[in-house]
């Protein structure tokens, strides 16, 4: 006995299954994607920091231990950094009053 095929393709069952599975996969798939890239917004502004205490800590060096107050003070063309680090979930960096202290951002706090 031979079975006939359906000549028209797919039938609807087939492809609402599926649409259901890729709809599955994606509901799993979007809460990683997000905390990833959260993570990865983390990363940026943590290395960010680092280069403004680094250039902080050049700036005493070269200015008998006095601190830089402002960003202006550490980036510019012949400054310490070329460009101003921005934190990339909106953030805002806080320079230390000290050298001791680290530099932190008010969305993700000091490293």
């Amino acid at each position: 006995m031979r079975i006939k095929q359906n000549p028209h393709g797919f039938t609807l069952v087939e492809i609402m299954i599926v649409v259901a599975i890729i709809a599955l996969l994606a509901a799993l798939a979007t809460p990683t994607f997000i905390t990833a890239r959260a993570k990865s917004m983390q990363s940026s502004c943590f290395n960010n920091m680092r280069l403004l205490d680094g250039a902080m800590q050049q700036y005493a060096l070269d200015n008998s231990n006095a601190v830089a107050n402002t960003l202006a003070k550490l980036v510019g063309t012949n400054a310490y950094i070329k460009n101003t680090p921005v934190c990339k979930g909106g953030g805002t960096y806080t320079l230390p009053s000290d050298l001791s202290s680290k530099t932190s951002c008010s969305l993700h706090g000091p490293f």
